[in-house]
């Protein structure tokens, strides 16, 4: 996973650091569920976090997206499909907002592409008034559902 660094670090560069850390507190409360290693080079990475507003999609604005791409990548002696998603995050938000956006957002490109009707879940449809932090047990239950999905798990079979 590659975070879009802080360029600014002097004064003026206080929105860059603001949204940073949204970000990385985001992306903390999904390594408690999940190995996740940051790079320091985007193209190393199969997951890249934008500090940037999503485009309109179906003329509506919205403050996060994930975009899935398939890349077809050459490794050693075999060509392979991989996913990439891009992860677009506004800065234009409060810092509790940009948290709970990314920690939604960030829960597509870890494999929950659909929406929750709870809005008390990170994964919910509508965010409600409150902004959500942390993973809420059925967050929680539906990616360890995912984790157990036959071909989604890295470890060797016995």
């Amino acid at each position: 996973m590659w975070v879009e660094p802080v360029r600014d670090g002097g004064p003026t560069g206080i929105w860059e650091q603001r949204w940073h850390q949204a970000v990385m507190a985001a992306l903390a409360t999904w390594q408690r569920h999940l190995p996740i290693t940051l790079v320091d080079q985007p193209e190393r990475a199969q997951v890249l976090v934008e500090r940037r507003r999503p485009p309109r999609l179906n003329n509506r604005a919205s403050h996060g997206r994930a975009v899935l791409e398939l890349l077809e990548v050459r490794r050693p002696r075999t060509w392979q499909l991989e996913p990439r998603v891009t992860v677009l995050i506004s800065p234009g938000q409060a810092q509790p907002a940009i948290q709970a956006t990314a920690l939604h957002e960030l829960g597509h490109a870890f494999g929950l592409w659909g929406h929750s009707d709870q809005p008390s879940d990170a994964m919910a449809a509508k965010p409600g008034a409150k902004p959500i932090l942390e993973l809420s047990e059925r967050d929680q239950r539906t990616l360890r559902w995912l984790q157990q999905q036959p071909g989604l798990n890295p470890s060797p079979t016995p």
